[in-house]
């Protein structure tokens, strides 16, 4: 995508402009995440939430972009976002849960160094990358 594009932090008073991504913006677990949110112009087209999971580990969570702009880099670009805040922060290790059905995320995480370590659920799998 070629339009200009800036990644600014969410307040939880922001999430309901982010709909178009996220059905999920009601999530008591954002609370203690820091969100994130892709704008193009005005609009909020993809986004995640960062935390630390333990010591020297950061997880990634609520990772989307929206269903008709996925396949132009945006995923990429947010994924970059996080990889970097994790490690400006200091953290080593950065883990995710995805889908097993959703092949397109995970050749998107194994493309950036993610290996699959175990299945959370019969429907999930974790994911962790060394920063």
């Amino acid at each position: 995508m070629d339009k200009e594009f800036e990644i600014v932090e969410l307040t939880l008073n922001d999430l309901p402009k982010c709909s178009s991504f996220w059905e999920v913006m009601n999530d008591s677990r954002l609370v203690d995440r820091k969100t994130f949110a892709y704008k193009i112009g005005d609009e909020y087209v993809g986004g995640c939430a960062l935390f630390k999971r333990y010591e020297k580990c950061g997880h990634l969570s609520h990772f989307s972009v929206r269903s008709d702009l996925r396949g132009n880099g945006i995923g990429s670009r947010i994924l970059e976002f996080a990889i970097n805040h994790f490690k400006e922060t200091g953290m080593e290790i950065m883990r995710l849960h995805v889908f097993k059905n959703n092949p397109d995320a995970i050749r998107l995480y194994e493309r950036y160094g993610f290996k699959n370590t175990e299945d959370i659920t019969p429907e999930k799998i974790a994911m962790i990358k060394t920063l």
